[in-house]
């Protein structure tokens, strides 16, 4: 009997070692596991973010050209007499969209900018408020 209580007794060790190496096991997998979740999650969320600010960036550099154009389109109408019906509205929505855009110092220029077109200014004092309003854009493109 002595025989057979050692080998219950090796098979019992055994199999508790191998028990407790399986639990070992699938706790380090778990963790190793969440630790990768982690890090993918973080990732994706550093990815989102630059995509954010990339998305933010074209929108507003989308908005600047637009309302540049427009100042164009109005300083040309003005300059030869010919231009669209619509220019003036045109320039009001862009300047809309600067505004929504930003950032505030992009919207202040875009407002002197807008104010000079409106008050049909001298063609220096104009491109004076294009040249500040290009360098606020710039700035915040950056």
């Amino acid at each position: 009997m002595n025989e057979w209580l050692i080998a219950l007794l090796a098979a019992l060790i055994g199999a508790g070692a191998a028990l407790g190496g399986s639990v070992i096991s699938a706790r380090s997998t778990r963790e190793a596991g969440e630790r990768q979740a982690a890090a993918a999650l973080e990732a994706l969320r550093l990815s989102t973010a630059e995509q954010r600010v990339a998305r933010v960036h074209d929108q507003r550099r989308q908005a600047y050209v637009r309302f540049l154009e427009a100042v164009g389109a109005v300083a040309e109408t003005r300059r030869t007499g010919e231009g669209r019906p619509g220019d003036r509205t045109d320039l009001q929505r862009a300047h809309d969209l600067v505004l929504l855009e930003g950032p505030g110092e992009v919207a202040t220029a875009a407002t002197a900018l807008l104010e000079q077109v409106r008050r049909d200014a001298r063609p220096d004092a104009l491109d004076r408020a294009r040249e500040a309003f290009l360098e606020q854009a710039r700035t915040a493109l950056r």
